[in-house]
This record gives C-alpha cells, sequence and structure tokens, in this order.
C-alpha cells in the first residue's frame, strides 16, 4: 500500500517488480482506516482478509529468520504447502 502523496517513484518500482500495489487517495483513506505503517506487508488471504502484517523496518529481509517468517506467513495466506 502506497501511501497518499508518496506516488513519486512508483513508476521505477514497476519497471522491477510485478508485486501489487494499493496506491491510496485523499477519497479512499486505506492507509488512515487501516492504521498502516512505513514498511508494512499486508498479507491477505483468499478471501483479501488481512492474515498478517509483517513491518520491514522491524524486520529486516536481510536477517534470514525473518525472511523465512515472511514466507511462511505467504504460504499459509495461500492456504497450503510450499
Amino acid at each position: 500500500m502506497n501511501q497518499d502523496g508518496y506516488e513519486s517513484g512508483l513508476e521505477d518500482l514497476f519497471a522491477v517488480t510485478d508485486l501489487p500495489v494499493l496506491q491510496d487517495d485523499d477519497v479512499a483513506l486505506v492507509w488512515d482506516r487501516w492504521d498502516a505503517t512505513w514498511r508494512d506487508v499486508y498479507v491477505l488471504d483468499g478471501a483479501n482478509e488481512t492474515h498478517a502484517i509483517f513491518n520491514l523496518t522491524e524486520h529486516n529481509l536481510a536477517d534470514s529468520a525473518n525472511y523465512a517468517a515472511l514466507y511462511d506467513l505467504l504460504v499459509e495466506a495461500a492456504g497450503g504447502a510450499e
């Protein structure tokens, strides 16, 4: 989720990844409604319900344990084994 007002640079992001990004705006106010924090990864399940929130500032993915923890959350949310 990208906070309203921070759209600059999104084109660069899109050039290097195909991960989905929700762009907030002053109508939807998703950032506020979800009580988001910078660098939060929202892991949604198949019903688009929040399965987990994983903050990349608190859990640097350079640490293999953090990487594995996020990976496991994504697999769990997808409903199964790798």
